[in-house]
């Protein structure tokens, strides 16, 4: 039988601790890799917890508003709210002067929202403003068209004595009309009832020198 020197049996025991050892780092690594497996998963686990929580306190606070809703008489509040019924345009709607050169250069709107009692009321909605030079070629009549979102449309409301309007200034946008007749035609979208409701009116300017209509050269006979 082979004797094994002490120099063979000290490399045998060393390879054998090796061996020994890798094993235990490999079976450390997985043992590291299950455990944050495990941690990332009871995160997650307490992130869904916390989005239910969410929801059901979401879900909770629109019941209540449903059965608030409910009790004020559903659908039919609307009926019980101050909401626009018709939009009319304010009696000083006209041109403007704003370089004081002797010429008009555009037209202030004055829009009044009114509701079923025929008072003027602060309404949040669209507005479009078109203004229209009617005896103009109609391919080319359209002067100019404007648009306010309800976040403008809050910063164009003035109230007052005797004074509750939007208005709106809304300059030529390519220089004056040929004519000095324009049409105003508004339309307001009201955010409450999602109605559309429209006006227009005409409107005399007084225009440049230069842009001024030419005077119409027929008359009466001439004294001789």
């Amino acid at each position: 039988m082979t004797r094994r020197t002490p120099l063979r049996a000290a490399c045998a025991l060393a390879a054998a601790l090796t061996a020994a050892s890798g094993c235990v780092s490999v079976r450390q690594t997985e043992y590291e890799k299950i455990l944050t497996e495990r941690r990332d998963a009871l995160e997650q686990v307490q992130t869904l917890s916390e989005r239910n929580d969410a929801l059901q306190s979401e879900l909770t606070a629109q019941r209540k508003q449903i059965d608030t809703l409910q009790a004020l008489g559903g659908p039919k509040r609307l009926d019980l709210l101050f909401r626009v019924e018709r939009i009319s345009l304010g009696r000083h709607t006209g041109g403007i002067d704003t370089d004081d050169k002797g010429g008009q250069d555009g037209i202030k709107v004055f829009l009044l929202p009114i509701d079923a009692d025929g008072s003027v009321i602060k309404a949040a909605g669209d507005v479009k403003i078109q203004l229209f030079d009617l005896a103009a070629d109609p391919a080319h009549n359209l002067v100019g068209e404007f648009r306010w979102t309800p976040e403008q449309l809050s910063k164009q409301w003035s109230s007052g004595f005797m004074a509750y309007h939007f208005s709106f200034e809304c300059p030529w946008p390519d220089g004056p009309p040929q004519h000095d007749e324009i049409t105003v035609r508004v339309e307001f979208t009201d955010y409450l009832t999602g109605k559309t409701f429209t006006a227009q009116d005409l409107c005399k300017v007084r225009l440049h020198a230069a842009n001024a209509p030419i005077p119409s050269m027929t008359g009466g006979p001439q004294d001789s």
